[in-house]
């Protein structure tokens, strides 16, 4: 007989089942290692880019930034101050995400308080003319007080874009004395207008590249007989428009093909244009390309006045000489031995560009002057005169004729209908009426001679 034992557990051997969810606890715990080193270089990113729309909003929350402070003149933070000039020439070659590092950098520092600040904050000074006064209101970066776009006297192409924070109750006040034309005058001793942002307001430019196919079949000119009366007559409704003489006719076309002018036409067979009795159509300049005047905020780009038709690879008086290239610089601006046609303006009206003086024209000797709209200024004094040429000579002081500054000859032409100064005659040029610049070298002599041309009337 078999003896059986209730209950009591069989002696089976039980298995422990494996545990098979490790790869789901591992691939759980490598998440967990990635969330953390995201939440800490994110902290890191918050705390280093308050400029950040997103990473402000976190800060604020969170009370990790203080609100601006206002400084005492005397413990501001330590700075350099630049004029117009200065702007232009420390912001108006960099290129567009150059300006954006600069900027996101000025804005952060000012957001800080100029706290930990990493070398000198720009400070802006100078005299400036109010465009236009806008008031400020919540949905602006500013809640309150009033922003003021106020162009540079001494160089035009440098804007402004001055904010005045303030109490609402003080907003009536401000706008009855920040008015359109009022100037401004920013001093280092009382003024600290600290820069924080930077921005180009001309447009992209362009880049000339040669064509890698061309349609040989479809000929030249690409510019129709009715295209150019209808430009010309556009240009004559936009010089009506401006209160300006009206521009040249076809007519005057024709009747320079029975007389057998030189075209400045890219083909030998095109119909000939003649050099015009009135001011001509204005073209870009010759240059082959366009740079954006840049800011601190850059103008935008008017359309130079035309220069008059030289001898040169652009103009084809024979039938069968060869085509040769448009954009080439003369060899001596303004001796062409010709009285010239071209735009003048009224004082302070002529197209926005940078004003240099005789000193600072050197610096242009070994690279020229490139695609920048240049203007002089300075206290001058007639050497020669004739026709509608003069050269000038600037008036040196004991300090200049000593260390041999400014020392440069000025070659000017005057269009036709304009005055040419008498010999031994002295006068001065500032910001309103200054001498557009067309090229600088250095003659054989070692002297710089620099070639302007007259752009403005004296009214």
């Amino acid at each position: 007989m078999k003896a059986v034992q209730l209950g009591r557990p069989s002696r089976k051997d039980h298995q422990i089942p494996e545990d098979d969810n490790l790869f789901g606890w591992t691939v759980f715990i490598l998440l967990l290692c990635g969330f953390a080193v995201v939440c800490w270089i994110g902290t890191f990113y918050v705390f280093s880019h308050p400029e950040e729309p997103f990473a402000y909003q976190i800060l604020a929350k969170l009370k990790k930034l203080d609100p601006p402070r206002r400084f005492e003149l005397t413990a501001a933070p330590s700075g350099e101050f630049l004029s117009g000039d200065k702007l232009l020439e420390r912001f108006g070659t960099l290129t567009a995400s150059q300006l954006n590092d600069q900027s996101n950098g000025l804005l952060r520092s000012y957001l800080r308080n100029y706290d930990h600040q990493n070398g000198r904050v720009p400070y802006v000074t100078g005299k400036f003319t109010i465009l236009d006064a806008y008031p400020l209101s919540d949905s602006k970066f500013f809640s309150s007080g009033v922003v003021v776009i106020a162009q540079s006297v001494d160089t035009p192409t440098v804007y402004l874009e001055h904010i005045f924070p303030a109490d609402k109750e003080h907003l009536a006040s401000m706008q009855r004395i920040l008015v359109t034309g009022l100037g401004i005058e920013l001093r280092r001793s009382y003024d600290l207008s600290a820069v924080v942002h930077v921005s180009s307001i001309g447009g992209s430019g362009f880049q000339l590249d040669p064509p890698k196919v061309l349609n040989v079949k479809a000929g030249l000119p690409l510019v129709s007989q009715n295209q150019l009366r209808e430009s010309e007559q556009r240009y004559a409704e936009y010089r009506k428009a401006t209160g300006e003489q009206q521009g040249t006719t076809v007519a005057s076309a024709e009747k320079a093909k029975s007389n057998g002018s030189a075209a400045l036409v890219p083909v030998a067979r095109a119909l000939p244009v003649s050099t015009p009795t009135t001011p001509p159509m204005p073209k870009a300049g010759a240059k082959p390309s366009a740079t954006p005047p840049v800011q601190v905020a850059a103008a935008s780009p008017i359309p130079a006045a035309r220069t008059p038709p030289t001898p040169g690879p652009s103009a084809l008086t024979a039938a069968n000489q060869p085509l040769q290239p448009f954009l080439t610089a003369s060899p001596t601006p303004g001796t062409t031995g010709r009285v010239g046609f071209w735009q003048t303006y009224r004082p302070g009206q002529m197209p926005r560009g940078r004003l240099v003086d005789v000193d600072h024209t050197s610096e242009f000797v070994d690279r020229g002057i490139g695609n920048e709209t240049l203007y002089l200024r300075g206290d001058f004094t007639v050497t020669a005169a004739r026709e509608n040429r003069a050269v000038l000579r600037p008036r040196q002081s004991l300090a200049d004729r000593v260390f041999n500054r400014g020392n440069a000859r000025i070659i000017v032409e005057y269009p036709q209908g304009l005055p040419t100064p008498r010999e031994g005659e002295s006068f001065q040029r500032g910001a309103e009426r200054p001498f557009q610049i067309l090229d600088i070298r250095k003659g054989t002599d070692g002297e710089v001679n620099i070639y302007v041309r007259e752009v403005t009337t004296g009214e």
